[in-house]
């Protein structure tokens, strides 16, 4: 799907959307979980590819896994941001939410492992790449929304729990590791909780001078 068909709100602020608009037409930005490029204990659970459930045994750190999207987040955007909603999760359950490269392996949640980051809602910790994240942010669970966005200005990952911004070549990427755990993804089809509107305005002003040139 490319730009024109769909382009989510925040990013018709982008100074590449004003001066290069041509430009957005080879752009393919991600839309939707691929059902093929998951680990097993993942079922995607709707026609849009947008609701995930984890179905396996969650027992042991070998049950874990996660998915990637569809496409790659394409640099040349400037922005991108997606958010989910946990539909259900036990009380100390293990949902993680980041990115990833295309080759890191879903037998893992999002962080743990080379080329990819992630936020958990278990800890609220940061994992880069390692096993030993750091303390980042709140723990999050059922009826919590979870966004996740990249400013590829400065080069700078972010997360927003609840609409509210937690610190100033990847894939989307879930990781869940309980039973019935239960997220839906908006990658920007519908509102989002978090104004990225605003936050995306501001970031292209300051980009703006540069895409002119």
């Amino acid at each position: 799907m490319s730009s024109d068909e769909f382009l989510p709100s925040y990013l018709r602020h982008s100074p590449i959307n004003k001066y290069k608009k041509n430009a957005y037409k080879s752009i393919l930005l991600p839309t939707h979980w691929n059902s093929v490029d998951c680990w097993p204990y993942i079922s995607v659970m709707d026609e849009d590819n947008l609701k995930l459930k984890y179905n396996g045994p969650g027992r042991v750190l070998s049950d874990e896994a996660s998915i990637r999207t569809n496409k790659p987040i394409p640099p040349e955007v400037g922005l991108f941001y997606f958010e989910i909603t946990i539909l259900s999760s036990e009380k100390n359950g293990c949902i993680g939410v980041g990115y990833c490269k295309s080759d890191v392996d879903l037998n893992i949640l999002p962080g743990w492992i080379s080329d990819s980051i992630g936020y958990h809602g278990d800890d609220g910790r940061l994992f880069c790449g390692r096993g030993n994240g750091k303390m980042f942010g709140p723990c999050y669970a059922a009826g919590d929304t979870i966004g996740c966005g990249i400013n590829f200005f400065n080069m700078e990952i972010f997360f927003t729990k609840n609409g509210i911004n937690i610190v100033g070549e990847m894939y989307p990427m879930c990781g869940m590791a309980i039973n019935g755990e239960c997220i839906v993804t908006n990658f920007g089809t519908k509102p989002f909780m978090f104004d990225i509107d605003n936050y995306a305005e501001a970031i292209f002003a300051k980009a703006e001078p540069k895409e002119r040139t």
